[in-house]
């Protein structure tokens, strides 16, 4: 008899999650990085991925679709570059990002 507890697909990570937003983002021609920060350099908050799409800087703040939670830290980034008219969003999937950037029409054939 077969187990079932070792057919479960484990859940996606952040960093797998990171890395399909950045190939995506690639795709699309945006010149993006992913922001590699700790206490003693950068301010606390900053987006985990940042870049220039279209001319608009983004800022887009990746968390697991379970369980990740976003900081005040975070969410006061996020409204600093919305204020100053960039993009800048919470994306638990490459699909966020495809609605959040109005993608949706771009992937179809």
């Amino acid at each position: 008899m077969r187990n079932l507890k070792s057919s479960k697909t484990p859940p996606i990570s952040e960093a797998e999650i990171t890395h399909s937003i950045r190939r995506l983002l690639a795709t699309i021609g945006a010149y993006c990085w992913k922001n590699w920060s700790g206490p003693m350099t950068h301010p606390k908050g900053i987006s985990d991925i940042i870049g220039v799409w279209n001319g608009r800087f983004i800022a887009i703040e990746v968390k697991r679709p379970t369980g990740g939670i976003v900081s005040p830290e975070q969410n006061a980034f996020i409204m600093r570059i919305k204020q100053a008219g960039g993009i800048a969003f919470i994306a638990r999937s490459v699909d966020d990002v495809i609605r959040e950037l109005d993608l949706k029409d771009r992937f179809l054939f």
